[in-house]
């Protein structure tokens, strides 16, 4: 990894953890597509970091409120879906946080190509 794709990624999960913690659900996913955008990243670097740092983040809050579940709610949820278990809950949570983080990202790269350039 080049240190600018390091550098946005460590400012991707600061950002996505805080927007996730205080925003909207959809707060993460735009914060993606801003950073993407802002730092003219590639559509490949956009789309693999935007991944990496939705699904770690999704994943990690999902134990986190696992962890916090008293009334069994995860599992519960995971039993309409099928008969999922809670941890592969945590499992499909993260997966939805990727693909959400890899189309923001893609979406943030493919707008800073339009953007007009300032002279």
């Amino acid at each position: 990894m080049k240190g600018k794709s390091l550098l946005v990624l460590i400012l991707m999960l600061i950002g996505v953890t805080v927007s996730g913690l205080f925003g909207p659900w959809w707060a993460p996913a735009a914060f993606v597509v801003l950073l993407s955008m802002l730092m003219k990243l590639t559509s490949r670097e956009a789309i693999w970091i935007g991944a990496l740092a939705l699904l770690v983040v999704y994943a990690f809050m999902a134990v986190m409120m696992l962890g916090k579940d008293d009334t069994g709610l995860i599992g519960k949820t995971g039993a309409l879906l099928g008969g999922l278990s809670a941890p592969l809950m945590v499992i499909v949570t993260g997966l939805i946080g990727g693909i959400t983080g890899l189309l923001s990202g893609w979406l943030g790269s493919s707008l800073s190509k339009v953007m007009p350039v300032k002279k």
